[in-house]
Order: C-alpha cells, then sequence, then structure tokens
C-alpha cells in the first residue's frame, strides 16, 4: 500500500477506534496508544491481511481489542509479582537510608578484610555472626581476653579507615559492640 492510502485509511478509522479503546479502558492517552498500535500492527502485517475493507476494519478493532487485553493481563501479572514480592514500596527516606546502610555496611567489610587474618576471624565471628566471646574463646582455643583484644583493635581499624561522611554512623556501631 502506498502512503496516501496508509494516510487515508488512518484518517477514516483512527477516530472511531480511539473512541473504542477509549469505551474499553476509560484513559483518553492508552485509547490513542491502543489504536495507533492497531495501526502499526496492520502495517506490520498489511501483506497477510486481505485488502477488503470489512477485513482491515475488523483487523484494526480485533488488534485494540486484543492489545487492550494484553495490558490488563500484563496489569495483573505485575500486580500479583509485587503482591507476592518481598519488596515493598518505601519512602523517599526509608529509601535513601537504606541506601546510606548499604553503602556503610559495604565500607566495613571493606575494612574487616583489610584487617590482619587473626583480627578478622574474631571481629566476624563475634560482630557478623553474633558468637559471644566465650565461644568464640572455645572455638578458637584462645583466651577470652585475646578475643576482647582482637575485636577492639578491629574496632579501632574500623574508626581510623572508615569514610569520613560514614563517621557519624561508624561511631553509632562503635557504642552498640563496645
Amino acid at each position: 500500500m502506498n502512503s496516501n492510502v496508509h494516510k487515508q485509511l488512518f484518517e477514516e478509522h483512527y477516530r472511531s477506534l480511539c473512541h473504542f479503546a477509549w469505551k474499553l479502558c476509560g484513559d483518553a492517552t492508552e485509547a490513542e496508544d491502543l489504536a495507533q498500535d492497531a495501526f502499526i500492527s496492520y502495517y506490520n502485517h498489511e501483506d497477510h491481511i486481505s485488502t477488503h475493507q470489512g477485513a482491515i476494519k475488523n483487523y484494526l478493532y480485533t488488534s485494540v481489542r486484543y492489545a487492550f487485553l494484553n495490558s490488563k493481563r500484563k496489569e495483573r501479572v505485575v500486580e500479583k509479582y509485587w503482591l507476592n514480592s518481598p519488596f515493598n514500596e518505601c519512602s523517599h527516606d526509608s529509601l535513601e537510608l537504606s541506601i546510606i546502610h548499604s553503602e556503610v555496611i559495604a565500607e566495613v567489610y571493606k575494612i574487616v578484610e583489610s584487617m590482619p587474618v587473626g583480627c578478622q576471624v574474631v571481629f566476624k565471628m563475634g560482630y557478623f555472626e553474633g558468637l559471644s566471646n566465650q565461644e568464640i574463646s572455645k572455638e578458637l582455643n584462645i583466651s577470652i581476653n585475646t578475643v576482647k583484644t582482637q575485636k577492639q583493635r578491629g574496632l579501632k581499624t574500623i574508626m581510623k579507615k572508615m569514610n569520613p561522611e560514614f563517621l557519624p554512623l561508624a561511631l553509632i556501631f562503635y557504642s552498640m559492640f563496645r
């Protein structure tokens, strides 16, 4: 089909397709999108569609209807996903706090990896795994005083190497685990 015929077809059916789509979805912008998508679909498949005006018209209306049904089906899938997802929408402040928390934790892990092996092992067992000083002492076969000393060295290392912008949070971290 040439471009004049395409233009004529568009002008002839666009408004009625928009109205039909609007009756289905109740939204003018979505209705226009559905109508435009029907024409695009037709132009992509016109070699396989009869040139009879009734067939073309039927194809366009059917395309709008199926596009609407597919969009609703997709919305239900997305809605079902979010209902079953552990993620909840959160406020901007909550999101920022989560980002900051993640960055602080990443910084702490990076610093811990730079500690001497003995200090690193005790620190991880005490603060990341939540083991008591006695449990660490027993598992590593070292004295409780050594455990306490290694944990303090670890905290001091974190305080020394922590990115200055995270320092206030590091102080909170330090006060929680003293």
